[in-house]
């Protein structure tokens, strides 16, 4: 549990619970990591707020992920980012504007992970000068993440091509790392649509008319679009490489059936002597010669050696 508040003054306090927290405070964010049900009364008791957003944001109603009122806009996004394991997890972040404050709740892992990508986020927010300012950054900084997310996953992509077109190698693992890909790239898909959604509603909100952000979130609408064609585009590269693989293991087990054919074909017909002269019939002339065993020897590694030559001139092998 963690609660960060940015005050007008630009100072910052932490608190590890409510009981820390003044009750009258002059901020701009009050942000909650790893909140409680406590937590939430005590906003709601002190600040008037309503989080009905947070019970409904499963439902299967896209407005459950923007919710308005006379008093408050609330917000759903739901966020990809790596966990410790390097998986791609999404996990949701909650925002509420109200005439009190802008107020975030999240979770310490994917904040964790949010400051070390970007270390500079915070003193973004402490250049801000107003709460409309620092609102907007909100609605910035999602759209440039998920850009740049978008554009760590192609720069996977395009390494993982290089090594199975350019340099010709792969290995079993290959596939699996594709597999992993497109899911991640599916993921970042499902919720670029989600939070483009939720900028489209909120433009369409009484709300906007409060913070007058219009021009700003169209401006970021196109830019989550251009990363939507990425995403198409990774979709595209992966399939490519899908069906690369797959070509390269038919041909790696057409050469290892034909090779098994051959092998096949050149000790078929030495295990055909070796039956015959293995029939001991008494009226056999060869058994009584002298030299039948090691002519019958030599038959036979010249009944293995001539097709293996013949399949060699045929470039089987």
């Amino acid at each position: 549990m963690m609660i960060d508040v940015l005050l007008k003054s630009k100072d910052r306090i932490k608190a590890e619970n409510v009981s820390e927290v003044p009750t009258e405070l002059d901020f701009y964010i009050m942000q909650f990591l790893d909140y409680t049900d406590s937590d939430l009364r005590w906003l709601a008791e002190h600040y008037n707020l309503d989080f009905s957003i947070m019970k409904n944001y499963e439902d299967i109603e896209i407005s459950s992920h923007f919710l308005e009122n006379d008093n408050q806009a609330a917000f759903h996004f739901s966020i990809p980012y790596y966990n410790t394991s390097k998986k791609l997890v999404e996990e949701p972040l909650f925002i509420i504007i109200s005439d009190a404050g802008l107020f975030l709740f999240s979770s310490s892992n994917m904040e964790n992970y949010i400051n070390d990508t970007y270390p500079n986020k915070a003193i973004q927010l402490q250049r801000t000068t107003d709460l409309k300012s620092l609102f907007n950054f909100q609605f910035a900084f999602i759209a440039d993440y998920y850009a740049d997310i978008t554009e760590n996953l192609s720069r996977k992509i395009k390494l993982l091509a290089n090594s199975i077109l350019i340099e010709k190698e792969f290995s079993s693992q290959e596939m699996d790392i594709i597999t992993r890909f497109n899911f991640n790239n599916l993921l970042i898909k499902e919720l670029l649509i989600e939070t483009t959604r939720v900028f489209r509603l909120y433009m369409k909100s009484n709300w906007e008319q409060k913070m007058d952000i219009r021009s700003n979130i169209k401006d970021e609408l196109n830019d989550l679009t251009v990363v939507s064609d990425y995403i198409q585009f990774n979709f595209d590269r992966l399939d490519d490489l899908k069906e690369n693989v797959s070509n390269k293991i038919d041909l790696e087990q057409n050469y290892i059936f034909k090779t098994l054919t051959v092998v096949t074909v050149c000790i078929s017909l030495p295990t055909f002597i070796a039956g015959v002269y293995g029939m001991n019939f008494n009226n056999m002339p060869e058994t009584n010669s002298d030299y039948g065993y090691p002519i019958i020897l030599i038959i036979m590694i010249f009944s293995a050696a001539l097709p293996f030559l013949y399949f060699k001139k045929k470039k089987w092998l």
